[in-house]
């Protein structure tokens, strides 16, 4: 006949159920946990993404505004060019005029 000690069954007993309740608690402690740092990476990921999607946009509109002005200054160059063109030749038949005269 197989001879039983309640005591001894019943450390081993508390033992077991004990790890096996602290087994789940944790298990869903980590499950919180993890969920929560999902959570978290997620919302830190769309505040990056909306922060360099916003810089992309303000760098863009700078961009544009630095090529209209350089289009502008050109267009400034190549008419004090024209101009500082035609005052030249000018002067060179006025010289050519005055050296025709004498």
């Amino acid at each position: 006949m197989l001879y039983v000690d309640w005591a001894t069954a019943g450390i081993i007993f508390t033992t077991v159920t004990t790890i096996a309740s602290l087994t789940w608690w944790l298990s869903g402690q980590f499950a919180a946990i993890r969920t929560m740092v999902h959570e978290r990476v997620g919302l830190t990921e769309r505040a990056l993404v909306d922060k360099i999607e916003y810089h992309e946009k303000h760098d863009d509109k700078r961009f544009e505004q630095m090529r209209a002005d350089i289009s502008e200054i050109r267009i400034r160059n190549a008419a004090k060019d024209t101009l500082m063109s035609s005052v030249l030749n000018r002067l060179e038949e006025l010289i050519n005029a005055n050296a025709r005269k004498v």
